[in-house]
């Protein structure tokens, strides 16, 4: 075993040796093979250059003979492999020729790129990667030509072979599996020694980022997913050039050598270990079994392997493992004993240690936070914002919490000091605080049934003898011909008492649970009388109301008086929420068998918290109010086969919609 890391350190020094000489070898080939293609491209660029030199030559009129430009590009283009085709652009962008094609016939207007470049450089220019006129991706050599009077006639265009540049990189191929591409300034790939490389953006690529900035140089580093040993080189006409070796491929005969050396050692190592292990397992067998007996049974007792070699042996390990088995049996039952207990309890149970921080929660608990129980283990109880008073609490105590939903929950806790921390036990009590103020409720209703009873038969004379002396003035005033004005309040006076009259024997009729017949009533006639009767609160309100009826309405089915009560509720406290006044706008329209009434107000809102509670008796968002008046519109509303409907925005207003059942069949109404 001494003698194992020695050896082992040697091996490493050895193959990392090998990789350091094999990779110094791979980059000085790569650096010829580099340079030898810069100067055969340079010189192949050069040698184009001439060539569209010699085609552009001067006639020494003022006109150049395009045709004989023609006829020398294509003996040039058929003997050149390097050349692709050559094409003459006159000064106003049109194509006069494309030497190997044909292009009688069709007239081609297009800018190429660099022309005007050549064009006010009196030089020529080798271009990056274009797309050339027939939209195709490709390199060009553009000369200009030029008038005697050096007037510029246009522009010599020389594509070149993408082909030829790509065979050429792997004519030059110095190591089997080698790679190599040539980039323009933008970092796209014009040749490579694999086609499917072509027109691939390389900007990003590290070792292109160095190329486009000019630098020259040799590395390992990674490459379109692997890592390579690569030469970069800046070549002329801002063309790069990379040529590399993928690592994985690069140093195969050092892997080889080192699969071969690490397998003899592995087969060394194996040997040692196996002698070393049968040496060893009379020995530490026993004490590794009872060890991992033990590990097992603290993790999951119900789960642990049981040794029996162990048990049935008389020696002392024997006596010691029997020992802990029954120990850790006893232990384990007494302890899921418990644990059923806790999490059988009907009540959230929590403990906490010195520190607040979470020692146990049971499913109970885990539901009332949201969260599994193993989540909050060992966090302390601060990250629970609603929990946090447990940590202080000694005895009982009630609190208000929101869950998840934003609904207020009422909780009932109890804290008593436990094993230096605290345990505290918890229990939901919403549903109880509920059904007690619901009792409570039933009883005040119970209570407003016997007072209202009292109040309406107290009111019953005092209303009759209103109604005999408003009939007796009317008889009066008739003989004296009175004004129009006394005459209408006369009436008005009149209505209301009937109204009164009617509404304290809807008050008995409702202790008595009695009901009246149900007539057809016209609901924009009967919105009208409650506006009338209105007009002077909402004066003095400061309120506008906007009236919005669909034409011919039919009348719908419903008690007149208990409908006219509905609409005054909802117009009065419509009236109230705009204490600085506003618009209220009533609309009525047909909607099937149905007849809708909207009442929309411009007033403080109500809150999305207090909308749910809004139907129930003795609840009033106002200081004044005895929270009767909705609940009442929508029992009658109910009544009448109907339905009613609240929304409210705050500081915006609110909507309210009443659906009543129509009197008449489908297309009666005209």
């Amino acid at each position: 075993m001494v003698l194992i890391i020695p050896t082992l350190v040697i091996y490493q020094l050895v193959v990392n040796y090998a990789k350091d000489l094999m990779r110094i070898n791979i980059e000085q080939s790569n650096e010829i093979y580099a340079e030898s293609i810069a100067k055969r491209l340079s010189s192949e660029l050069n040698d184009v250059v001439l060539q569209l030199q010699l085609i552009a030559g001067q006639t020494g009129n003022q006109r150049v003979d395009e045709q004989a430009m023609y006829q020398r590009a294509k003996q040039t283009v058929s003997k050149s492999v390097f050349i692709q085709s050559i094409s003459f652009f006159d000064a106003s962008k049109r194509l006069r020729f494309e030497a190997p094609f044909q292009t009688e016939g069709r007239e081609i207007v297009y800018e190429y790129p660099k022309m005007e470049h050549v064009r006010w450089s009196y030089n020529y220019v080798v271009t990056e990667l274009i797309r050339n006129h027939r939209g195709e991706q490709a390199v060009a050599v553009l000369i200009p030509v030029f008038f005697e009077d050096r007037r510029f006639r246009g522009a010599l265009v020389a594509e070149l072979s993408r082909e030829y540049l790509s065979e050429m990189l792997k004519s030059i191929s110095v190591t089997r599996g080698g790679f190599g591409y040539i980039v323009d300034r933008n970092g796209m790939v014009i040749a490579s020694t694999d086609e499917a490389e072509w027109n691939k953006n390389y900007a990003e690529e590290p070792v292109v980022e160095r190329v486009v900035k000019g630098e020259i140089g040799t590395g390992v580093m990674p490459h379109v997913g692997q890592v390579s040993v690569m030469t970069y080189y800046m070549m002329s006409h801002n063309w790069g050039l990379v040529v590399g070796v993928p690592e994985s491929l690069a140093f195969v005969p050092v892997s080889k050598l080192s699969a071969t050396l690490t397998g003899g050692f592995a087969v060394i190592f194996a040997l040692m270990l196996c002698l070393v292990v049968l040496g060893m397992r009379h020995i530490l067998n026993p004490i590794v079994r009872l060890t991992r007996f033990a590990r097992h049974f603290h993790q999951s007792p119900s789960r642990a392997p049981f040794p029996e070699m162990l048990v049935e042996s008389q020696d002392e390990l024997g006596v010691l493992m029997r020992t802990i088995t029954s120990m850790a049996v006893k232990i384990h039952e007494k302890e899921q004993f418990l644990r059923d207990v806790i999490e059988g309890i009907p009540y959230a149970l929590i403990t906490l240690d010195q520190q607040g921080r979470i020692t146990h929660v049971n499913r109970n608990m885990a539901a009332l936070i949201g969260a599994p129980a193993d989540t909050w283990k060992g966090q302390p109880i601060s990250v629970l914002p609603p929990f946090s008073f447990l940590q202080s609490l000694v005895g009982e105590t009630e609190v208000s919490l929101e869950d998840e939903n934003k609904q207020t929950r009422i909780i009932r806790a109890v804290a008593s000091p436990f094993n230096g921390g605290v345990l505290a036990v918890l229990e939901d009590v919403s549903q109880v605080k509920l059904l007690e103020a619901h009792v409570r409720q039933s009883e005040r209703l119970a209570l407003m049934g016997q007072i209202t009873s009292g109040i309406a038969h107290e009111l019953k004379n005092p209303l009759a003898v209103l109604a005999s002396t408003s009939e007796l003035l009317k008889e009066e005033m008739a003989d004296l011909a009175p004004a129009q004005m006394i005459q209408t309040l006369v009436t008005d006076i009149e209505e209301e008492i009937k109204r009164m009259s009617e509404i304290v024997s809807e008050f008995l009729a409702f202790v008595r649970m009695r009901h009246e017949e149900v007539g057809e009533v016209e609901m924009d006639r009967l919105m009208d009388r409650v506006l009338h009767l209105l007009r002077i609160k909402l004066n003095e309100a400061n309120v506008r109301v906007i009236r919005s009826y669909e034409p011919f309405l039919p009348p719908a089915k419903g008690r007149q008086n208990k409908l006219l009560q509905v609409f005054l509720n909802l117009l009065l406290n419509s009236v109230e929420a705009m204490p600085n006044g506003g618009t209220i706008t009533i609309q009525m329209k047909r909607d099937g068998p149905w007849l809708t009434v909207t009442i929309a107000d411009s007033g403080i809102g109500i809150s999305e918290q207090d909308l749910q509670w809004l139907f129930n008796p003795f609840f009033s968002t106002k200081e004044r109010g005895n929270g009767l008046g909705l609940t009442i519109a929508r029992d009658i509303v109910v009544e009448h086969g109907g339905d009613i409907q609240i929304e409210s925005v705050v500081n915006q207003g609110t909507t309210v919609r009443c659906r009543f059942p129509i009197a008449i069949k489908e297309g009666a109404a005209t």
